[in-house]
């Protein structure tokens, strides 16, 4: 059975310390909120994009990444054992343009061969160093299984086999984005796939797809679709695909007629303003399993 089939998990002892690797966005305040109503104590480590943020009540350390090493002892200090990772890292750390500490000094050998990977390749290879060192690292949908998508329509519009079609477009094409540790969300139609999600995310490949809408480079009758499916490899502890309400507003403004995420394996993120927000612009948004459609 994996983490995926299996209820949240539950704090050692009332008030067991979670760390929190928080970068940006709005998944990291949400998962500590609900930690906290598991029973957890949440402590944010805040790195990347979550750097100088309000973090309140939470108790809360900016990581800058020439003092990533001394992350460890810093964690262990505040009696962590488990943490969880999530949020946005819109930037790679540059570890040759910045002056590290002796700890992370320690660690560049083992950091430059990471940071030539991929996304994947990254993510296993922080959560490798965390558990030589003797941390647990949990699943973002460990701790807060509410986030998980369901399977079939959770909006009020349903969809045509026009858009069934292009789903399956759609999910063909980013299991093989994702085979090559690229990307998880492409835009399709029944009759081709239109954009690949590449180093620039999700919102950026909408604002391209809405440019060639514009263009006149898609029609207004080509239905599309967007597709976030998790990548053949991937861990599922890390950056599974997820929505949020920005999504369903940046899907709209593309023309984008509805959203498919692999069900059990995707994230909702803040699921009632998500569900208004796709019908008021009348997306649908539906979860999928292996490859199936289902209403």
């Amino acid at each position: 059975m994996t983490a995926l089939d299996q209820p949240g998990v539950a704090p050692a002892r009332d008030g067991e310390p979670l760390a929190v690797i928080a970068g940006g966005g709005d998944l990291p305040r949400i998962v500590a909120d609900m930690a906290r109503q598991r029973g957890f104590a949440p402590r944010i480590l805040a790195v990347g994009d979550g750097i100088g943020l309000d973090w309140a009540p939470y108790p809360a350390s900016d990581m800058a990444w020439g003092r990533l090493g001394d992350a460890f002892g810093h964690l262990k200090s505040s009696g962590v054992r488990r943490m969880v990772l999530c949020g946005t890292v819109s930037v790679r750390p540059d570890f040759r343009a910045i002056w590290p500490s002796l700890k992370t000094l320690t660690l560049l050998p083992q950091i430059f061969q990471v940071i030539r990977g991929g996304d994947d390749s990254l993510l296993r290879a922080a959560a490798k160093a965390f558990e030589k060192r003797g941390f647990e690292l949990l699943a973002v949908q460990e701790v807060a299984p509410e986030l998980i998508m369901p399977l079939g329509l959770i909006s009020r519009r349903g969809y045509s086999s026009a858009h069934e079609a292009a789903i399956r477009r759609g999910f063909e094409a980013a299991h093989a984005l994702g085979a090559l540790d690229v990307g998880q969300a492409v835009v399709a139609s029944k009759d081709r796939v239109i954009a690949l999600e590449g180093i620039e995310g999700t919102r950026e490949m909408l604002g391209r797809v809405a440019d060639l809408r514009r263009r006149g480079r898609i029609g207004s009758a080509e239905h599309m679709v967007l597709v976030k499916g998790v990548k053949p490899t991937q861990d599922l502890r890390f950056d599974l695909p997820s929505v949020g309400r920005a999504t369903i507003e940046e899907a709209a403004a593309a023309g984008i007629a509805g959203i498919a995420l692999s069900a059990g394996r995707a994230l909702v993120i803040g699921f009632d303003d998500v569900v208004r927000e796709a019908d008021r612009n009348g997306i649908f948004v539906t979860g999928v399993a292996s490859g199936e459609v289902r209403a």
